[in-house]
Parts: C-alpha cells; sequence; structure tokens
C-alpha cells in the first residue's frame, strides 16, 4: 500500500470518527432534552398537586373552625338563656356555612384534575364527615337547644371527620413525597 492509499484511508477513518461522535453526541444530547423536559413536567405536576392539597386542606381547616364557632354560640345561647329568635339569628348566620360545604364539594373537582384519583374519591369522606358535624349543629340549633346529647353527637361527629381528614392529609403527604422531585 502506497503513501497516497493510506493517507485516503486514514482520512476516511477520521471522518468516519467524526461523524460517528457527532451522532453520538447529537442522540446523547437529545436524550437529556428529552429526561430534563420529563423531569420539569414531573416537578409542575407536584407543584400544582401540592398546591391543591393544600388550598383543600386550607377550606377544610377554616370550615372546621367556623364549626366549633358556631358550636361555641350554641353554647352561648344556652347559657343565656336566649329567647328564640335570637336562635334564629344564628341558624341564619350558619347559612353560610352550609354554602361553604357546598363550595368545598366544588373545589374537589380541583383534587380530581390534579390527581391521583384515589386522592379525588377521599374527598368525598371528608365532606361528607363535616356535613354531619354540620348537621348535629343544625338540628340543634333549630331545636333552640344544646343538650349533653347534642354535645356528644357533635363530639362524635367531629371525632370521625378528624379521622377522614387525616387519612386525606396523610395520603396526600405520602403522594407527594413518593413522586421524583
Amino acid at each position: 500500500m502506497d503513501q497516497g492509499t493510506a493517507a485516503v484511508l486514514g482520512a476516511c477513518v477520521g471522518v468516519a470518527g467524526t461523524l460517528g461522535t457527532g451522532f453520538l453526541a447529537y442522540f446523547a444530547a437529545r436524550h437529556q432534552i428529552r429526561d430534563q423536559a420529563k423531569l420539569e413536567h414531573r416537578k409542575t405536576v407536584r407543584s400544582e398537586r401540592r398546591e391543591s392539597y393544600r388550598d383543600f386542606l386550607g377550606h377544610i381547616s377554616e370550615i372546621e373552625r367556623d364549626l366549633d364557632l358556631f358550636m361555641l354560640k350554641l353554647v352561648k345561647l344556652k347559657l343565656d338563656q336566649a329567647s328564640p329568635e335570637t336562635w334564629l339569628e344564628a341558624f341564619d348566620e350558619s347559612a353560610a356555612l352550609s354554602d361553604r360545604l357546598k363550595d368545598l364539594q366544588v373545589q374537589s373537582t380541583d383534587l380530581m384534575l390534579a390527581g391521583p384519583l384515589e386522592l379525588a374519591i377521599l374527598t368525598g369522606p371528608v365532606i361528607q364527615a363535616l356535613d354531619e358535624e354540620w348537621q348535629v349543629l343544625t338540628k340543634a340549633g333549630i331545636a333552640f337547644r344544646w343538650e349533653e346529647e347534642d354535645e356528644e353527637a357533635y363530639k362524635q361527629a367531629r371525632a370521625a371527620s378528624g379521622g377522614v381528614i387525616s387519612r386525606f392529609g396523610g395520603r396526600a403527604s405520602t403522594i407527594l413525597n413518593m413522586e421524583p422531585r
């Protein structure tokens, strides 16, 4: 083999090596960009879920506080031996609680969109438990009374709602912590 042929073959090997390296670099970069996009998407989904879960739990906390305040109002009305008109005024103020429970139901659709579906399904028992608390208070308010059995029924409803809310919060935390960051 003469020097000219060797030089041409050497140049061909050099060109093939350069092209091969270029193709490998291209595919590696493409793969890295795709992985980066997937990671960014997961971060965005996780962030949106966190915000949805936080909003829902925040509304639940506000409703629980307002239910407790309504219960304390009923206790005060009983201690003050308030007139039926005063009881009705207190009951009228509690109608806003009913509206907020309905709003919570609407907000639960945000959780359905944020996913996963298993967490969205857990919103039903949470809303139902809060509604049961409200019904106990409403029943007592309509009857112009707050007796021991009303207090006991409220404590039981409160304990039940606390349990389902804890399950919901625990599952939300597990979902957020098991996802890649």
